[in-house]
């Protein structure tokens, strides 16, 4: 409960921060989704040669800071301006979801569930990629067979 309340006012801090400064869904994207997906799937990666454990603890507590901002930025991606229609919005709770079923595996340090838990956020970042990010010349969202011209 405590956590979600924490998201939540996290969430009211970063909308309108990223709505004043202006941010673009390749900003958002670039700068806050895919580094805190990026933090998630390497808690279950396999640990780099030589880590120590204090590097460890840092790689753990980067993935765990990686699942809150996907809770919190996949909110902000399903408010104007920048949701889409289609699947847009199931793609963002999916990626929410995911992420917050991440965190009690990654306290746990539990490399082999994160490591499943990493595929599922794969699933979902690749779905909503292969609908929304755009081909040269094509328009959002993308012509597929889950939506349709």
């Amino acid at each position: 409960m405590h956590l979600r309340l924490a998201l939540t006012l996290v969430l009211i801090a970063i909308a309108p921060a990223a709505l004043a400064r202006g941010d673009t869904m390749q900003t958002i994207m670039a700068t806050h989704v895919n580094p805190a997906a990026l933090a998630f799937w390497a808690a279950g990666n396999d640990p780099p040669d030589g880590e120590t454990p204090a590097q460890a603890s840092l790689r753990w507590a980067a993935a765990l800071k990686g699942a809150e901002a996907m809770q919190a930025w996949g909110k902000v991606l399903q408010q104007p301006p920048f949701t889409r229609s289609g699947r847009w919005n199931d793609d963002a709770r999916l990626m929410i979801e995911v992420a917050r079923l991440g965190e009690p595996v990654i306290r746990a340090h539990d490399a082999a569930k994160a490591f499943e838990m990493g595929g599922r956020l794969y699933d979902a970042c690749n779905e909503c990629h292969k609908l929304y990010v755009p081909r040269r010349g094509a328009t959002i969202p993308r012509e597929s067979p889950l939506n349709p011209p």
